[in-house]
């Protein structure tokens, strides 16, 4: 049987990378610069320079960008002809076919019903709004075109052309779904597609420009598994594959990619995949694996990068650097950016992954998050108890909370036995952590206990101070499955008043009778929850419901609700509520 594992496009053209692009704010970490980056369009036909070259530095008019939006669609050429219609009363007459024909295609509204707003220097969040409409009928760009990271950062410091140019270059290989005509394609496709450029033209502009993705191309019958080299989904090169079982693996967003080969169940060989020449792909050996172990990609630390082995006792970390390829002393479960570099945990040692190789830092045990103002918490999880950290920028140990398990074990439905559940935390914002270990906020590294009982969600209200949080009966242990997870939630409401005395807002119901998921505090004061129910197939529907004065009343459902118990599915469930006597009928 044939090992696939997909390989991530990790530098993909949609990489939010951090750090200061060569022009601008957006940065696409891609192996050309932003100037590169302009080339490549102006050779593509998709962006024009001016008498001064680029002027990537300069920002750019609503005007200016309705020109740069419409070559980058490939509609120049169809919009300086045309008698384009529009409402608007300040655009001036060189900018009249540009603006003229986004309007009569949708992709611009103006700043109001009469006005463009043409001499106003338009801003990221409006560019990328012009980006996601030209490739799909939606105004929302965040996590497709940039992150809201991005867009404030590059407004903050003012767009400029070089941003336009980024962002364009990376909209080359966003999905296209405006038409049914899409099929599938990205916009570069389209592009092609629609013969504004060639695949050749475009691997051309591209080289050095924008990062390689490397995938496999399955045989038919005899025929060998190939690799294949893209460029925005074009191919670039192929090279057969001499054995039959392959693991494609990504580091990070090193845009380096390896592949292991080899027969299952005897030593493989793990080589790293290079373009050397414009249509040639290289392999080179950097490791042998032994038959135990199972290679699963890391992270980069510049140019190193890290991958985790699997074996049968124990899980190493393989540095990779250059054309060598070690086995470090380093190993854990979780590996995730911190500061300059990575960290890696175990129950006792924490491991900084460097360029240059690994540094042992105090920090151990579970990772859990770093929150914003760069503290990291961490969780040392035992079947007693469990001891959540806070650590400092210099991993020095800032504060530490300890929450024994007061219920140690839960009935085990498979067998006649007990099985123990430590609370641990499992989510967090940029304030607050929460979980089966309670709800707490975290400020300067030091951490603050609104409540040590298990809150699966919560709401907070300025008006009053205080908080609600979904959670169970003592002794109790809720969990439901959805898509083949499991998860632990509550049964029950709690109210956490400022001196954190609490107050329960529902009777203790019989074991089973509710399975609550999220929870809202309303501006009026009441509360929102979401229940939910099991439909088919292996899912979760959900019914909405207002807590007033101790009573439910149901309000909405999902629709998966409905489709699989029946049109009067909210009626049910409102009469099941009223006879426990928690409905707002009983």
């Amino acid at each position: 049987m044939k090992k696939m594992v997909s390989a991530c496009f990790a530098c993909m053209l949609l990489t939010f990378a951090a750090g200061a692009a060569d022009v601008g704010t957006i940065d696409n970490g891609y192996p050309g610069d932003t100037e590169a980056q302009a080339q490549m369009l102006c050779d593509l036909g998709l962006f024009r320079g001016t008498e001064n070259g680029f002027e990537l530095e300069k920002p750019m008019t609503r005007a200016e960008a309705a020109a740069m939006l419409t070559r980058f669609l490939g509609a120049e050429q169809e919009a300086l002809p045309g008698e384009w219609e529009h409402p608007f009363t300040d655009v001036p007459q060189w900018a009249e076919p540009y603006v003229g024909w986004l309007y009569e295609s949708g992709l611009t509204k103006g700043v109001s019903d009469t006005v463009y707003g043409a001499e106003e220097n338009v801003t990221c969040g409006q560019y990328c709004t012009f980006l996601i409409r030209a490739s799909r009928d939606s105004d929302e760009y965040l996590g497709i075109i940039a992150s809201q990271d991005e867009v404030t950062s590059c407004d903050t410091a003012g767009f400029l052309r070089g941003d336009a140019v980024s962002l364009a270059a990376r909209a080359l290989d966003i999905r296209y779904y405006l038409y049914d005509d899409g099929n599938g394609w990205n916009m570069a496709q389209k592009l092609i597609h629609e013969g504004v450029f060639t695949e050749e033209q475009l691997i051309t502009a591209a080289a050095g420009v924008l990062p390689y993705d490397y995938t496999i191309e399955a045989g038919q019958g005899d025929e060998p598994n190939l690799v294949c080299c893209m460029v925005a989904d074009v191919t670039v090169a192929k090279k057969e594959l001499p054995d039959e079982s392959y693991q494609l693996v990504t580091c990070g967003d090193s845009n380096r990619t390896y592949i292991v080969l080899g027969e299952e169940g005897q030593a493989e060989t793990l080589y790293r995949i290079d373009l050397i020449q414009p249509d040639q792909i290289d392999l080179s050996a950097l490791y042998t694996v032994e038959p135990t172990e199972w290679v699963f990609g890391l992270c980069s630390v510049d140019s190193t990068d890290y991958m985790k082995l699997y074996r049968e006792d124990e899980t190493a970390v393989l540095m990779l650097s250059g054309d060598s390829a070690q086995v470090t002393e380093a190993s854990g479960e979780d590996c995730f950016p911190w500061l300059d570099g990575y960290i890696m945990l175990t129950d006792t040692q924490g491991w900084k992954l460097r360029e240059s190789g690994v540094e042992p830092v105090a920090a151990c045990g579970k990772y859990v998050t770093q929150m914003p103002d760069g503290t990291l918490v961490t969780q040392k999880i035992t079947p007693e108890e469990t001891m959540i950290c806070t650590w400092n920028t210099d991993a020095e140990q800032v504060d530490a909370i300890t929450v024994p398990n007061n219920v140690l074990a839960y009935p085990n439905p498979d067998e006649d036995t007990r099985v123990a559940y430590a609370p641990s935390l499992e989510q967090s914002n940029d304030v607050y952590l929460w979980g089966s270990a309670g709800l707490y906020q975290e400020q300067d590294g030091l951490l603050t206990q609104i409540t040590a009982r298990p809150a699966y969600d919560y709401s907070y209200s300025a008006a009053n101070g205080s908080y609600v949080i979904v959670t169970h009966v003592p002794g109790r242990f809720v969990e439901y499955s959805e898509s083949a997870m499991s998860q632990r939630t509550g049964d029950t409401l709690v109210r956490i008043l400022p001196d954190g005395t609490t107050e329960p807002l529902l009777p203790e119901l019989p074991e089973g009778s509710l399975l609550i998921d999220t929870v809202n505090i309303l501006p009026d004061g009441r509360v929102e929850f979401t229940t939910m129910k099991a439909t088919e197939p292996r899912r979760m529907g959900r019914f909405t419901c207002i807590l007033e004065n101790g009573k439910v009343t149901i309000t909405d459902a999902t629709y998966d609700i409905t489709m699989i118990w029946g049109e009067d599915a909210l009626a049910k469930e409102q009469a099941r509520l009223d006879e426990l006597g928690v409905g707002v009928n009983s």
